[in-house]
């Protein structure tokens, strides 16, 4: 497998640009896990999902825009790289989805907060909300009420009423109006489809009959009129009992009447065409980008940090039946390295085969995928299957290895199987995932532990709360509990946070650290069993971190935002050959950020923030300017600033830093979207304990295509 990704990144890097990846999409690793729509009566849904946990903070502009941002908060359950959170991600979009969504983007660097960029294909009105697994963000998009529907229609309905209504067609008109059904079908031209339907009903041959009563009921739910698409079904059910669509209609009309959300942007979401059998779709993308970055000293040493061309492919394929779904992702990349101090690395991010029944009964995935429930806290080589017991209760098992990182082989030396139950909704608004999972490596006890999580929504709050227990240890691995509370003003939220865990999660295989050992099992030959558990934990570290966050809306285009943070690594004792860790103490954080958005120009964001860090080896002070202004619908421009001041506490000296970057997106027709970003790095002088240099500078240059 490594030798074929080889290839495919030489083949593409080979008639390709040269461009980059610092600031590019295609990270390390992933944040993003995918991107799906749902609708129900009032909303066409928007689910922007996760690789692990998130809790929703704010966003801006409020309500009404082409473009806005959603700042969130990452609950790292068990992710191992956290500097991985201050790259950019984004993910392959459906080309024609029913929310005209353009682009989704994760930056983790360039505001105060993690944010999420959304594009649309024109100004809309949205809400965002937490996703009720609190690993996805939701976005609402208003549709037509089924009024609005009933007054379209009943519009339409007069340009084609009188007499001729009830004539029989002529077999030539029969065949011409069927021609340009088909064509306004396709062009999702749905309004003269319904038009060109309904005259069809009278059509002199009951198959075209039968067709156009198809037809006119799938133009209708198109349309977004779900009530006439629910009559229309069951005008088909009625009169064709056993015809050629009856299966499809009667699936499409059990979801209409359903509560359950009907998945769209996938092939879940739109009725099948005559004809029957498997739909298939596939989209994806290619990118590359060339990154450069260069830290300069003052005795002129200057270092590369990084230069290198990253390859990166993300495809999907789809196809469904009316009974299956089935789909395979690959997620991946090729870094062809110019440094000969690092090495050319292929990048496995995901490479999975998903396959479940329509209603989701049973659900099954295998390959490498990431997951952060049932215990499973990071990425992995395996497989997941799950089945609905009862519409509150499904069972889940899930066995694999662990992948530290995208570019790691399969290591079936450390491998995990576990049993998970989701549980819920119960009184409209709880969920529960509990687990038992046993972890070993190099045939050694690694983790065996047993928790769950607790997960409440309504309109205007929410709270995610886990734990992990070690019983192979006697102790909490994870507990953490956070939630948001909008106030009735509707104007202010508060968000909380308290986290407890070990750094890194508690497990046999931290005894390795600071090790000559290859193995476990050769170090527990070696030290005995008591001895390898004890150095285990004195390798992990407690930590704590604590947050209250308050948002408030001033205006319709103004919001002020602001954060307060307590963290807290307890010290480790000196064994195994491994020197002491002395306690970082209390750390506090403060930050305070204003947002606007339309200031000069309808689309614009703008965001001033400041922050100040109280760190036991410093004070560190913060002020950044960001800014996004378009200058034409595929122009936009993106200028940014941050000044710091930092003051050695336990060494001595000061600095000031001056950090100015600019970025240049243009998108060319709906496919092509062509970046440069760069920044240069200013300091006064350079700062004792602080390895960054004096100055230095970051360049990205870079495409991506979308199909």
């Amino acid at each position: 497998m490594k030798i074929k990704f080889r290839i495919i990144g030489l083949m593409i890097f080979l008639l390709g640009l040269s461009f980059s990846q610092a600031f590019a999409s295609s990270s390390t690793d992933r944040v993003l896990s995918e991107v799906k729509f749902s609708r129900t009566d009032q909303h066409i849904v928007i689910h922007v999902s996760f690789n692990f946990p998130v809790r929703y903070l704010r966003h801006y502009p409020l309500n009404y825009g082409k473009e806005f941002n959603i700042q969130l908060e990452p609950i790292l359950a068990g992710m191992g790289d956290v500097s991985e959170l201050n790259k950019r991600d984004s993910l392959s979009i459906p080309d024609n989805n029913p929310a005209g969504l353009v682009r989704v983007e994760y930056e983790g660097s360039d505001l105060v907060k993690p944010t999420i960029r959304v594009v649309l294909d024109k100004n809309k009105n949205y809400e965002v909300k937490q996703g009720e697994d609190f690993r996805s963000l939701e976005i609402l998009l208003p549709v037509k009420t089924e009024d609005q529907g009933n007054k379209d229609t009943a519009e339409a309905g007069k340009k084609i009423s009188g007499p001729q209504q009830r004539e029989m067609l002529s077999p030539q008109k029969q065949e011409d109006l069927l021609s340009k059904g088909s064509a306004a079908m396709a062009k999702k031209e749905y309004m003269p489809a319904i038009l060109i339907y309904t005259e069809l009903l009278d059509a002199p041959d009951p198959d075209a009959r039968e067709l156009a009563q198809f037809q006119l009921a799938t133009a209708q739910e198109l349309k977004e009129h779900l009530a006439h698409a629910r009559a229309e079904y069951k005008n088909y059910l009625k009169t064709y009992p056993k015809g050629k669509h009856v299966d499809q209609a009667r699936a499409r009309l059990k979801a209409l009447m359903g509560d359950r959300p009907i998945w769209l942007g996938s092939t879940e979401n739109i009725p099948r065409e005559a004809g029957g059998g498997w739909e298939q779709e596939s989209f994806g993308s290619v990118s590359q980008y060339y990154d450069r970055d260069e830290s300069l000293y003052e005795n002129d040493m200057d270092i590369e940090n990084l230069s290198s061309l990253r390859t990166g492919f993300d495809t999907t394929w789809r196809a469904r039946s009316d009974k299956f779904v089935t789909e395979a992702v690959a997620v991946g990349s090729y870094e062809l390295s110019f440094l000969d101090t690092r090495s050319d690395l292929v990048r496995a991010n995901k490479l999975y085969f998903d396959f479940h029944d329509t209603a989701k009964t049973f659900t099954s995935r295998v390959g490498r995928q990431s997951s952060s429930k049932g215990g499973v806290l990071s990425r992995f080589d395996g497989g997941q299957f799950g089945y609905l017991l009862t519409d509150k209760i499904r069972v889940n098992a899930v066995a694999g290895s662990p992948v530290n990182l995208p570019y790691d082989d399969l290591d079936t030396n450390r491998y995990f199987y576990g049993i998970n139950f989701d549980l819920g909704r119960f009184f409209d608004h709880w969920d529960f995932n509990t687990y038992i999972i046993n972890q070993l490596s190099d045939n050694v006890d690694d983790r065996r532990a047993v928790g769950g999580e607790a997960r409440y929504i309504d309109k205007n709050s929410s709270l995610y709360s886990l734990l992990d227990y070690d019983i192979l240890y006697d102790e909490v691995s994870v507990f953490l509990v956070t939630g948001n509370y909008l106030l009735p003003n509707d104007k202010t939220r508060i968000n909380v946070l308290a986290d407890f865990r070990g750094a890194p999660i508690l497990s046999t295989t931290n005894a390795l650290i600071g090790q000559v050992s290859p193995s476990l099992e050769e170090l527990e030959n070696s030290i005995g069993t008591d001895a390898l558990r004890q150095l285990a934990k004195d390798r992990t570290l407690d930590s704590r971190l604590a947050t209250l966050g308050i948002s408030q809306t001033l205006t319709p285009n103004i919001q002020l935002a602001g954060d307060i943070s307590m963290s807290n690594i307890d010290s480790a004792p000196a064994s195994g050959g491994v020197e002491r860790f002395e306690s970082t103490g209390d750390e506090f954080f403060y930050s305070l950020q204003l947002i606007g958005s339309g200031l000069i120009k309808h689309g614009d964001i703008s965001s001033l923030g400041i922050r100040y860090g109280d760190t036991q080896y410093r004070d560190i002070y913060s002020a950044t300017l960001n800014t996004r202004y378009p200058f034409y619908d595929n122009l936009r421009l993106n200028p940014r600033m941050r000044i710091d001041y930092r003051e050695n506490k336990i060494l001595t000296g000061e600095q000031w830093r001056f950090i100015p970057g600019l970025r240049l997106e243009y998108r060319l027709a709906k496919n092509w979207n062509f970046e440069i970003d760069g920044e240069y790095r200013y300091a006064d002088k350079e700062l004792e304990g602080i390895a960054d240099g004096k100055n230095g500078y970051a360049i990205s240059v870079g495409y991506r295509w979308d199909y």
